[in-house]
């Protein structure tokens, strides 16, 4: 009796399930789910500060300032518009692919979730998805070609993702859905007018 004792202990299923990464809490308490969806599906965030405190709206912008402080520094900006290193017809291409993105982005986020009451999420968009996933690598090559004669490669690489990373990352964390198609296509028309 004393042997099965000592092989209980070693086998304890307690031990296999605490060695197991935590899992994440659901962001309703149980119970509460309407609609029949399955309330252990909905991860809860990061633990710390909500999204829209001010601390973290004050990271995001000093992020961004910093980035474009960056990218100003390094005559970016002045190259694409004045440069005749930059590859025109590749950045071209690359603005091409940037606006079907931002088409696409609206689309579903305006017309289709807000409009026509769609859950914006994978299930309901895998075409979108995996369209606009390679546009975005479409955009990434065409402006790494556009980029690298001036800049060399491996700095090209680093102007793209210190720009999506601190820029387009960021700034989509900061502001609405709404305010982000407004600011894409605004920008996105100065920009062309700027661009020749």
């Amino acid at each position: 009796c004393a042997t099965a004792n000592a092989n209980d202990e070693k086998m304890n299923p307690l031990d296999l399930e605490q060695s197991a990464p935590l899992r994440r809490r659901p962001v309703r308490p149980p119970n509460t789910a309407t609609d029949g969806d399955n309330v252990s599906s909905y991860p809860m965030g990061p633990p710390g500060l909500p999204a829209h405190h001010p601390l973290n709206i004050l990271k995001r912008s000093a992020i961004i300032s910093g980035t474009l402080y960056a990218l100003y520094d390094i005559n970016v900006f002045h190259s694409i518009l004045h440069s005749p290193d930059v590859s025109h017809t590749w950045f071209k291409t690359g603005i091409a692919t940037s606006l079907a993105i931002i088409a696409i982005k609206a689309y579903i986020e305006l017309y289709e979730g807000k409009k026509r009451n769609k859950r914006v999420e994978y299930d309901n968009f895998k075409t979108a998805t995996h369209a606009i996933i390679l546009l975005i690598l479409a955009s990434w090559i065409s402006f790494h070609m556009a980029l690298s004669p001036v800049y060399g490669g491996f700095k090209s690489l680093l102007i793209m993702v210190g720009f999506g990373y601190g820029v387009l990352i960021q700034g989509a964390l900061v502001v609405p859905v709404w305010g982000q198609n407004l600011i894409a296509v605004v920008a996105m028309t100065f920009f062309l007018q700027q661009y020749k």
